[in-house]
């Protein structure tokens, strides 16, 4: 939602899908030469505007409804890319800069005037140390939601995903970004509640234009992708056109008592930090194996903090 709002500030470039540019690319480019890296982003980082609704390629499956080929050209992307990087990189990340600076140019919106490009991947935090260092003034927004509201949406989209292994990503997720706002204070990392987002959202607004010294604009409360109406990626198939509050809550009727105690009991501590209110569960309903689940989740948790 964040980055659909943010998407058609006239401030702001925003790359429309995840790049996975530290979990994916960087592996896979480590070694590289310049020539070669850009080889690879093309094929990993900016190959999305080849998607179209009418031929898609395979590296589209799961997005049928992306169409970047229609008003972005691959080719122009891949050209002003070339251009920006150069002869040679101060780092890797220079890479993702010119990618998404190149679709900036190419859709017209003149990356040269802008103040900030923007990148939305998740477990990004986990990579923090490196981002700080390359980019020492960036600014890191890291939206947390309710992470039993966040599991009933994305069990949608992977059944194949139990509690245990949400609450330990979550977990792992917010308390990183916790650490990360520690080291360079909260101006420059926001944590960001989702449910102030969709519940007050002309607050947040006025928060972010802070926090991002933009401006304030009428572009923040009409969610776009690649400047065009969002219709919004809820996982429960509803389509809206603005910010909503319709997805807070829906745990209490989408969660059954197993995976509410296994997510509350392995988080607790974590969400109270975020006013994610805790319910009452009845212990004499709740089974030995996911008490087991728990003191799993808790002891992994704790080994990782030792690392």
């Amino acid at each position: 939602l964040l980055r659909s709002m943010l998407d058609n500030h006239p401030e702001l470039i925003v790359y429309p899908e995840e790049t996975y540019f530290f979990r994916k690319f960087l592996p896979m480019s480590e070694g590289s030469t310049l020539k070669e890296q850009l080889a690879l982003a093309e094929e990993h980082l900016i190959h999305i505007f080849k998607w179209n609704v009418s031929d898609p390629p395979a590296d589209q499956a799961g997005y049928p409804d992306r169409d970047y080929q229609r008003t972005i050209s691959f080719d122009e992307v891949c050209r002003y890319m070339k251009a920006l990087a150069g002869e040679k990189l101060d780092h890797s990340g220079d890479v993702l800069s010119a990618a998404i600076l190149a679709y900036g140019n190419a859709a017209g919106t003149g990356a040269d005037s802008k103040k900030w490009w923007v990148e939305k991947s998740t477990y990004n935090e986990l990579f923090f140390s490196q981002m700080i260092k390359w980019w020492p003034n960036a600014r890191f927004i890291h939206v947390v939601r309710d992470p039993r509201d966040n599991y009933a949406s994305y069990r949608r989209k992977h059944p194949e995903w139990s509690a245990s292994f949400f609450a330990r990503n979550w977990l792992r997720s917010t308390e990183s970004g916790l650490l990360n706002q520690e080291a360079v204070g909260p101006e420059q990392y926001w944590m960001l509640r989702y449910e102030d987002l969709t519940s007050q959202p002309e607050e947040t607004i006025k928060q972010l234009c802070a926090f991002l010294s933009i401006e304030d604009s009428s572009t923040l409360r009409i969610p776009t992708r690649n400047g065009e109406v969002w219709k919004g990626n809820s996982m429960f198939a509803e389509r809206f056109e603005q910010i909503s509050s319709n997805p807070v809550g829906r745990w209490e009727a989408d969660l059954d008592s197993q995976d509410v105690y296994i997510i509350q009991k392995s988080c607790e501590r974590t969400m109270e930090k975020f006013d994610h209110e805790i319910q009452a569960t009845h212990a004499e309903r709740i089974t030995f194996r996911s008490r087991v689940e728990v003191v799993l989740i808790k002891i992994r948790n704790l080994l990782a903090k030792r690392k």
